[in-house]
């Protein structure tokens, strides 16, 4: 038979959610409703949790910012946060809780839908942890690879050339250059591997330097000597300079990796809010018509562009060396040099 309550359909809806709703007086705080998935969400029956102050299901910090969602509501805004709720056995869940205020009966109410995202954060947080666990071991690899074979290398310079020093002065001479460039390319790597340990420095500081610094760690370890030029000078933005710097590294990885080149000329050009850089070597160059259309460090570069604004090109042929050249914005196509 049908209810005459008229408040019998509301009810059911208001039991039957899968979010958590509950009911705060304005004025105490305390819980006055809350319906079952709220009472389950936290571990209470629902005659244990009726009347609970938020405090005993709050975390400290989530507590404290209670008493400002009650005036936000008071003034008339819905609330939109994140929390950190303790269950009845102790146990921590994060909620996302969207808040309004309301009637029942006589009171001022705050009515919360809470939702446990316990799972979609501890996922989030895998993937960061991951994301930052790689970048870790990229960087070790890039100090193993790099910066440990350089001041090995020079080690062992350093511990020839007294021997040396009386009857082969020539090759000292020499030695000590190449001890020069290897310890000047080391700092370069450890200088870099620094700035990538703190990602604002990749933004704040002068792209000039960074590409310097590029091409210091790129010699060092590579004994390609860079010949780098610089017009002009431009603020960019720091997803534009981010780009940039990527480019240019993974260009300078390239060329130590395929080309056999002995020379490169990097140049980069600021010009009326705009910017042009340009890697070229003289290696043996490739014909682009025989790399795969899907080559996948051409993509990645491809993208890096795109995602920026940027337009870039790619020349080369064989025996005569390769260019890579980037232009932001993407206002007309790079010309080579």
């Amino acid at each position: 038979m049908p209810s005459d309550d008229p408040e019998q359909p509301y009810r059911r809806l208001f039991e039957a959610v899968a979010d958590g709703l509950i009911l705060h007086d304005l004025e105490t705080g305390l819980v006055v409703e809350a319906n079952p998935a709220a009472c389950a969400m936290h571990g209470y029956t629902p005659e244990a949790f009726i009347g609970l102050h938020p405090r005993a299901f709050m975390s400290p910090d989530s507590f404290a910012r209670f008493g400002e969602w009650v005036r936000a509501v008071q003034a008339g805004n819905v609330v939109e946060a994140t929390a950190v709720h303790v269950r009845r056995d102790g146990t921590l869940f994060t909620a996302e809780i969207r808040g309004t205020g309301c009637a029942y009966g006589d009171r001022s109410c705050l009515l919360s839908v809470v939702r446990d995202v316990s799972a979609r954060s501890q996922a989030v947080e895998q993937v960061r942890m991951s994301a930052t666990l790689e970048e870790r071991q990229r960087l070790a690899r890039n100090l193993h690879d790099a910066v440990n074979q350089s001041l090995f290398s020079a080690s062992l310079i350093a511990e020839v050339l007294p021997r040396l020093w009386e009857q082969h002065p020539a090759e000292v001479r020499a030695s000590l250059e190449d001890l020069r460039r290897l310890t000047r390319g080391a700092l370069a790597e450890m200088r870099g591997l620094l700035v990538e340990l703190q990602p604002l420095k990749l933004s704040d500081s002068e792209l000039d330097d960074l590409v310097r610094l590029l091409g210091d760690a790129f010699t060092g370890r590579t004994n390609i000597p860079v010949t780098m030029t610089v017009v002009g000078h431009t603020v960019l933005p720091p997803n534009v300079q981010i780009m940039l710097y990527r480019l240019c590294q993974e260009a300078l990885n390239n060329i130590a990796k395929h080309s056999g080149a002995n020379q490169v000329l990097i140049h980069l050009q600021h010009d009326n809010g705009t910017v042009a850089l340009s890697i070229r070597d003289n290696g043996c160059g490739f014909d682009p018509e025989q790399v795969s259309p899907g080559h996948y460090g051409m993509n990645i570069m491809r993208e890096w562009a795109k995602d920026a604004g940027a337009a870039l090109a790619i020349w080369s042929e064989v025996g005569q060396g390769t260019e890579v050249a980037i232009r932001w914005p993407e206002t007309s196509e790079p010309k080579a040099i």
